[in-house]
């Protein structure tokens, strides 16, 4: 079988034995706290980001280091692998698609393709479980690159944070908004679309009901199914959520495949914890 790498940022949300038993190396985002850097995952981990937030500590986020990255490339191009394979993070969230792209050309890899995931997480696992299986079938990496194209374009997210509070510290919403919501006690739904440039307010409601009405709602739209769609739930402290939210959808369209990961270090650190992620995708 051809010998075939596959390098992700950190926020495809893998453990490090878990990315070993699928061929790929986690190049961590950067974490910035007090002025000082830490290595998403490695140096800070997910409990250390989670202490800092219930203390509403404003923790920034960055791309991978540079350097870090070029040095990776350089064993991959060392290692003679047949085709080597790079998924970032949204380019409209991160800089880090930017960064493969300029590591990969200044080390001179000419057997390289980039693949900006367009979204986070659960995209970026399914892209991983599709290129290692196309490879063993022996597909050419460029029909690789186009048999995903169906899963890039239909796909979309919702986030739905329990507070404003962290929004507010990390200066995504204004204070004076976020605390009328507060005081309206007004539960908000955010969305970003497959590829889309920002998240942005869905829609807003006074009760969890009707924001999980939203989302159901959305999927019905988009005519999301449980014989042609997945759902991934992503999580920051808010398994209970989710386990409601499951309920309501099985109630409303029926039992679809899930998979459960934790919220990333990039979106955990501006929604906050308690925060649950719905992202539906097609099957293939």
């Amino acid at each position: 079988m051809r010998k075939i790498k596959i390098f992700c940022d950190s926020s495809v949300a893998l453990t490090q034995e878990e990315a070993d038993l699928i061929n790929v190396t986690i190049l961590p985002l950067t974490l910035i706290h007090n002025n000082k850097e830490y290595a998403d995952q490695f140096e800070m981990t997910v409990d250390d980001v989670n202490q800092l937030l219930a203390k509403k500590e404003i923790i920034k986020t960055s791309q991978p280091n540079l350097g870090l990255i070029i040095s990776e490339f350089e064993k991959a191009k060392e290692e003679n692998y047949d085709h080597i394979f790079g998924i970032t993070i949204a380019e409209t969230l991160s800089g880090t698609h930017s960064a493969f792209n300029q590591a990969a050309v200044e080390v001179g890899l000419d057997n390289f393709t980039l693949i900006n995931s367009g979204s986070i997480s659960g995209i970026v696992h399914e892209m991983i479980r599709l290129i290692n299986s196309m490879n063993e079938e022996g597909m050419a990496y460029d029909l690789i690159r186009e048999n995903l194209n169906p899963l890039l374009n239909n796909s979309e997210i919702f986030v739905y944070p329990q507070t404003l509070d962290q929004l507010k510290v990390s200066g995504r919403i204004s204070k004076s908004a976020g605390t009328l919501a507060s005081l309206l006690k007004i539960k908000p739904l955010l969305h970003f679309a497959n590829m889309g440039q920002t998240i942005d307010k869905f829609g807003t409601a006074r009760t969890e009901v009707k924001i999980f009405d939203m989302i159901v709602k959305n999927l019905i739209e988009n005519n999301v199914h449980p014989d042609t769609h997945i759902i991934y739930y992503l999580e920051s402290s808010a398994l209970e959520i989710i386990e409601r939210f499951d309920h309501y959808l099985k109630e409303n369209l029926g039992t679809f495949e899930t998979k459960t990961l934790q919220l990333p270090a990039v979106i955990a650190t501006h929604a906050g914890l308690g925060t649950m992620v719905v992202q539906w995708m097609l099957k293939i």
